[in-house]
């Protein structure tokens, strides 16, 4: 018979086997049993996700502040508060990470004064870590502003932007939550994947370059390089109830992009407007002299990284007598469709030709 979790304190949830087991040992059967839970007890959310944030800090050993500084935090606590809450380090399970909890404390206070949708309390629930004991950088220069993470990572982070990371990654992630927009260069690093939140979608990364925007219930995600997975909340919610891998995400490679359609809840999956170079071509492999059309859109794959899908049937006896030189994607293809009478769309980050045929021109 579980205990009655509604009426856990913080410091019960700590001391749980069954809660430490997910969060310190992330047993996956655990990890089902607190999503449903907190699915039918959201009121209980802001407790829960302090705790989890307190074991994810004592797991990292983090504890910097010296006595004097405990002592001066835990007086403002007291002051500014004129209910006194008995203080987590008095057990002796969490003594020696007083410090730690000091930082909960705060965190703490303000999280059960704020309503359950409050920003904190959403952040809290997709990553804990990044709710306590942070670094927060806020560009307010009219030029971009670079920011290296403790990883060797660099995010260039844009005007009005803000960037939150915690003071130490855990074992096994990287996390970050981003308002604005930023470009992140991530440091590979297959054993701690990277993360970046924001409120409406995640991306998953394990090194790579790319761009995020995310301004309120909008948001975008264009790769530059590698490969990256995006998932909506609902998603990341759904995989964990079910036991299963984050795998139902939308998987973005270079001069790809991703949308978020807040009416629907869902990503739309596209090609970036200005599609990159990838992958350096000389001036005279775009010089073709009645070159079957199947050989052009080979070299437009390898040129951009995406992947170009025709009827090899229909399009057998199309020949293509062009020369290219500085030319973007789409006005290269604009041509060739011209030449050949097909026409193009984008779908699901693809570049799909319609053709007629060629063999009445």
């Amino acid at each position: 018979m579980n205990p009655n979790y509604q009426k856990y304190s913080v410091e019960d949830f700590t001391q749980d086997e069954q809660f430490r087991q997910w969060v310190i040992q992330r047993d996956p059967e655990s990890e089902a049993f607190w999503t449903e839970w907190l699915d039918s007890h959201p009121e209980a959310s802001g407790k829960v996700q302090l705790a989890r944030a307190f074991l994810y800090a004592l797991e990292e050993k983090n504890t910097a502040l010296s006595t004097d500084e405990l002592t001066s935090i835990t007086d403002d606590i007291i002051r500014q508060n004129k209910q006194v809450v008995r203080p987590l380090w008095s057990t002796p399970m969490v003594r020696v990470a007083a410090s730690i909890l000091v930082i909960l404390g705060l965190g703490y206070l303000f999280l059960v004064h704020q309503p359950a949708s409050s920003r904190l309390d959403k952040l809290a629930e997709i990553s804990p870590v990044l709710a306590v004991n942070y670094n927060e950088i806020e560009n307010t220069k009219p030029e971009p502003q670079d920011v290296t993470l403790q990883d060797g990572s660099v995010v260039t982070l844009y005007t009005h932007s803000k960037l939150r990371y915690p003071k130490q990654f855990t074992p096994k992630l990287r996390e970050v939550y981003l308002t604005g927009e930023a470009f992140f260069k991530i440091t590979k690093n297959p054993k701690k994947p990277f993360w970046v939140h924001a409120d409406q979608i995640s991306t998953q990364v394990l090194g790579t370059s790319f761009l995020v925007k995310a301004e309120g219930n909008n948001a975008k995600v264009e790769v530059r390089s590698g490969r990256v997975s995006v998932y909506t909340r609902k998603d990341i919610r759904a995989a964990r109830r079910l036991q299963q891998k984050e795998s139902v995400g939308v998987v973005l490679t270079a001069n790809q992009q991703v949308a978020f359609i807040e009416k629907e809840d869902r990503l739309v999956k596209s090609v970036v407007e200005q599609p990159i170079v990838l992958q350096k071509i000389e001036r005279h492999e775009y010089e073709f002299e009645e070159v079957p059309i199947d050989k052009v859109f080979k070299q437009l794959e390898k040129t951009y990284g995406l992947t170009v899908i025709y009827d090899p049937v229909t399009v057998k006896n199309c020949f293509i007598t062009a020369s290219f030189s500085d030319e973007s994607l789409f006005e290269r293809l604009n041509l060739i469709c011209r030449i050949s009478r097909a026409t193009y769309e984008i779908v699901d980050g693809q570049i799909i030709i319609h053709s007629v045929g060629c063999d009445n021109k």
